[in-house]
Parts: C-alpha cells; sequence; structure tokens
C-alpha cells in the first residue's frame, strides 16, 4: 500500500474514532433527555392525577375543570393508580397496574422515586392531603421518545458514515498535497545515471523536512560522484601501474624469439622479465594489503601508548636505515599517560606512520625527516616534515587516492599504495591525515587522533 493511501486511511481511521466517542456520547445524552423528559411528563400525570381525586373539594370548581381537562389528555398507553396508608388501591378501580409494597414504602421514604414497572417507565409520587397520605403510581410506553431516539440514531449513523467519506478524501487530498515535495524528488532521482552524477536534486523554500531529505540527498550524490570520479582514477591509475610492466614482459618476450639468441641474452631477458614480475607482485600485495587494511583494523584491538610506538619505531629505524636520521620530539607530554593512549591495531597504525616516513625519506632524498607528538586537550597530534621535492597544489587533493603518482613523483620508485593504505589506517581509528606542501620545499603530513582519556 501506497504511503499516500496509508496515510489517508490512518487519518480517517483516528477521525472515526473521533467522531464515534463523540456521537456515541451525544446518543448518551439524547438519550437520557428523552428519558428525564418523559419521567417528568409522569411526575406532571401523577400530580395532575392526584389533584383530581383528592382536591375536588377543596379547589375552586373552574380550577378543578381546567385540572381535570388537563387529566383526560392522557399519554398512549397510560396506567395509574392511588394507594392509601394501607397500601390498598383507592378511588381508581384495580387495573393491571399492581406495585409491590416494597416499591410502595420507597415512594413513601423518598417521596418520589422513578422505576420500571414491566418494561416501561414508571414514576411514584407521596400526596399528603386533609384526606390522609396516599402513595400516586403512573405509568406508560415511551413510544415517542423511542421512535425519536430511533430516528436519531439513523441520523447520527448516516451523518457518521458521510463524515467518514469525506474525511477519507480529504485525507487522500492532503496526503496528495503533502507527499507531492516527495514525488517532485522521486520523478529527479529516476533520472540520475552514471552518466550525470553531476545533477542534483531541487529543493523547495520551505525549509522543511523534505527539503532536508533533498539536502542530505545531495550530499549523498556529491559523495557517490566523488567516488565514482576516484574509482575510474583508481582504473585508469592501475591499469597504467599493471600496464607497463607486463608491456615490459611482452615486449622482451617478443624481442626474445624472434631469432636465436646466446645463453647471455636469454639470462638477461629472463632477468628483465623477473624484475617486471617483481613488480607487477608489489602492485598485487599493495592492492591486497589495502583491501585488508579496512577488514584488519580491529583485530586485535588493545590501548597504546603512542609515545612509545614512536620511540619503538625510531629505534628499528635507525638500525634498519642508518643513513637516514629521523628526528623524534615529544611536546607537552601530560602527566595523566592515559591521554596518550589510543584503542586499536598497534601493527596497522606502525604500517601507517612508516609508510609516511618512508615517503618522507624517499622524496627528500635521505635527507633528515622531524617526526613530533603534541597532547592538546583531547586530541593527539602527531606531525611528519621533510625537505623534499612538495606535492603541486593540483595534486594534493588526490594524493591518498590508490595508485595516485604526482607528475613530479614519478621519477621516484613506488606505486602510490602507501599513502591511501595509511589514510584508511588512521581514519579507521578515528584519526584524520592531512598535508601542508609547498613545492620544492618539503611536506608536512599532520595525524591526529582523539585519545582514549
Amino acid at each position: 500500500m501506497k504511503i499516500r493511501h496509508r496515510l489517508a486511511l490512518q487519518f480517517t481511521v483516528l477521525s472515526g474514532c473521533i467522531l464515534l466517542v463523540i456521537f456515541v456520547l451525544v446518543y448518551l445524552l439524547l438519550q437520557n433527555y428523552v428519558n428525564n423528559t418523559f419521567f417528568n411528563q409522569l411526575e406532571d400525570r401523577a400530580l395532575i392525577t392526584a389533584q383530581v381525586f383528592l382536591e375536588k373539594d377543596e379547589l375552586a370548581k373552574k380550577k378543578w375543570k381546567d385540572i381535570e381537562k388537563k387529566y383526560i389528555q392522557t399519554i398512549p398507553g397510560e396506567d395509574g393508580m392511588i394507594y392509601d396508608e394501607e397500601n390498598q388501591p383507592v378511588f381508581i378501580e384495580p387495573g393491571a397496574l399492581n406495585i409491590p409494597p416494597a416499591i410502595i414504602q420507597t415512594v413513601r421514604y423518598h417521596k418520589k422515586y422513578r422505576f420500571h414497572y414491566k418494561g416501561q417507565p414508571a414514576v411514584g409520587l407521596y400526596y399528603s392531603d386533609n384526606q390522609g397520605n396516599f402513595v400516586i403510581f403512573v405509568t406508560a410506553g415511551n413510544e415517542a421518545g423511542q421512535a425519536q431516539l430511533i430516528h436519531n440514531l439513523w441520523i447520527l449513523g448516516g451523518t457518521f458514515a458521510l463524515g467518514m467519506l469525506m474525511v477519507f478524501v480529504i485525507g487522500q487530498w492532503f496526503s496528495y498535497r503533502a507527499l507531492r515535495p516527495i514525488n517532485f524528488i522521486n520523478r529527479q532521482v529516476k533520472n540520475i545515471r552514471a552518466s550525470n552524477l553531476h545533477a542534483r536534486v531541487k529543493k523547495s523554500r520551505n525549509e522543511d523536512e523534505i527539503d532536508e531529505l533533498a539536502s542530505n540527498f545531495n550530499d549523498l550524490l556529491e559523495h557517490l560522484e566523488k567516488a565514482f570520479h576516484m574509482q575510474q582514477s583508481f582504473v585508469s591509475n592501475a591499469s597504467h601501474e599493471l600496464r607497463t610492466p607486463l608491456t615490459a614482459i611482452i615486449t622482451e618476450l617478443e624481442v626474445i624469439l624472434q631469432k636465436q639468441r646466446n645463453q647471455e641474452d636469454y639470462i638477461k631477458t629472463l632477468r628483465s622479465v623477473l624484475d617486471e614480475s617483481a613488480k607487477l607482485k608489489t602492485i598485487t600485495n599493495g592492492l591486497l594489503e589495502l583491501t585488508q587494511a579496512d577488514t584488519d583494523t580491529y583485530a586485535g584491538k588493545e590501548h597504546i601508548r603512542m609515545d612509545e610506538l614512536l620511540w619503538d619505531l625510531r629505534e628499528e629505524w635507525a638500525s634498519k636505515h642508518p643513513e637516514q636520521l629521523l628526528n623524534m620530539q615529544m611536546l607537552q607530554l601530560p602527566e595523566d599517560a592515559t591521554r596518550l593512549e589510543i584503542t586499536g591495531n598497534r601493527e596497522l597504525l606502525v604500517l601507517a606512520i612508516k609508510n609516511i616516513i618512508k615517503n618522507a625519506f624517499k622524496f627528500s632524498g635521505n635527507q633528515p625527516v622531524d617526526c613530533t607528538l603534541d597532547c592538546q586537550e583531547e586530541q593527539l597530534l602527531i606531525t611528519i616534515t621533510d625537505s623534499g621535492i612538495g606535492i603541486l597544489p593540483e595534486d594534493a587533493a588526490r594524493i591518498f587516492m590508490p595508485l595516485f603518482r604526482a607528475n613530479n613523483a614519478r621519477i621516484y620508485p613506488g606505486f602510490g599504495i602507501g599513502l591511501s593504505m595509511a589514510q584508511k589506517i588512521i581514519q579507521a581509528h578515528n584519526g584524520q591525515i592531512s598535508v601542508s606542501s609547498e613545492p620544492g620545499h618539503g611536506s608536512t603530513f599532520n595525524v591526529s587522533f582523539t585519545t582514549h582519556h
């Protein structure tokens, strides 16, 4: 079921429940009013009956005649009875009305009593006169009142049905109006394909939730467009990096097969093919490590002291690369050691920082590299600075893309995987990495982590 119809149906059901409660309340109030009115009419008839039979000798003749005329105008199906102090019927011959003594006593106690006798409304009235104390009963069927109630019930039922129909139609119209912006967005989204990811969903000027949805969807499209371009760039770079050694291998083999060669030529060709194959292996291993960086990030999760990690890395670097000077400096270290901790995978963090340091030495011709650690409020800041070739402004935003290599870096060995892997690992540890650089004057990589504390 579409949201439009579901909203209209829910609106109709809710309105129906409210109307039903109101109509039931109206009917009950009307029923109570009709019953009270009829009981009041019976009380008047009981009083007139008492006056006709008990006040004839005390009232003026003209006034008694007026009362007698009223007495004659009976209610359809009316029946009455007068009882004396001995609970004996008087003045009126006993008929179908035979009131139990208990009810007579109740009337004497309460002076006035309303009840139902054989399914009909009845009234008992205590009347004191110079002739004695009497109890007058009058009962009758309220056919007119019941007919009125049934008529009103039909009116209420018809009004309810018509109201429900009107509410459903109005609900459909309102839901259509409310969902029209979503339908407009839906039509636009249907036209967005890979070929026009630059398109954006138009927003209204209402600044409502629909506009917020459109804005969020546009943000998603922007991320998708960037990811799509990155994918295209990755495929292009990967094709180039893989094609180069493959082309070299094919060329070497084609040349060696053109004619008979001596043993030295075959050995030279095989070594060249082996070197190019090693490059292919390095590229594929790097890509495999890049894809595994996300899934392995939280394997062996632990609390890591970043100052200890950096000192261990410096000692390892000094032993393996004595020709490369890595200067390590600690700034503003807190007294609370837990502020130097982050949670994650130690081996992957070492790999990420190593990749940055390795690039710093590679592109600076093994000039000294500075690494500093600083603790600021709730963040740990690691800064790695070199004096190398720097990064061109147009390449700064793309150096973290897999297999991307800047134009001024193509003369150096490598495949453009290290920085991409470092970024993935750092971001997986809730960290951020950025770079500031000036061509010809080196680069500075800034890595920040939120501390465990």
